[in-house]
């Protein structure tokens, strides 16, 4: 398939493409996560959490992937240095590192959630406005967005606050 779509590619990206190990290949498809299911669900384990599109997979129509995922970041930075310090790491305990970074976890958790779940919805019915093709659909789309983000550029707004 790559081979197909590369032919007119200069030789070096096309011998680039054979000499690919085919097994390391994985296709996926993109994967929307609602604005429901960023409210109610869980994004950390233990002290292992999501950020960037693993959290929030959005679409272009916002512009705001990028920026969220630096948001995150940010956000998840700080909420790691209130809870852990130097002290921690030289006592050596293990298991109050490891609730301490839980605790950061479920902050960083809580920080976002509400963001996320209004950037996920107005992103969802851009993009349900957008590739509309009923006349109806499209202004009752509008209506709502409007309804629901009376400020179109709100969200480019948003400060996440200082490291």
């Amino acid at each position: 398939m790559a081979l197909e779509k590369t032919n007119s590619f200069p030789k070096e990206i096309i011998e680039m493409i054979k000499n690919c190990d085919i097994t390391s290949l994985s296709l996926k498809e993109l994967w929307y996560r609602p604005a429901w299911e960023i409210l109610l669900g869980t994004f950390r384990k233990g002290t292992v959490t999501v950020a960037g599109d693993a959290m929030h997979v959005m679409g272009p129509f916002l512009a705001q992937g990028g920026s969220v995922a630096l948001e995150d970041a940010v956000v998840l930075a700080r909420c790691l240095a209130q809870k852990i310090h130097a002290r921690t790491f030289s006592e050596r305990n293990h298991e109050l590192i490891r609730k301490n970074v839980g605790q950061a976890m479920d902050l960083y958790v809580k920080e976002r959630r509400m963001r996320l779940v209004g950037l996920s919805a107005q992103t969802y019915l851009t993009g349900l406005l957008l590739s509309s093709t009923s006349t109806i659909r499209k202004l009752l789309l509008l209506a709502l967005i409007t309804v629901l983000f009376p400020d179109p550029i709100h969200h480019t707004q948003y400060d996440c606050g200082h490291l």
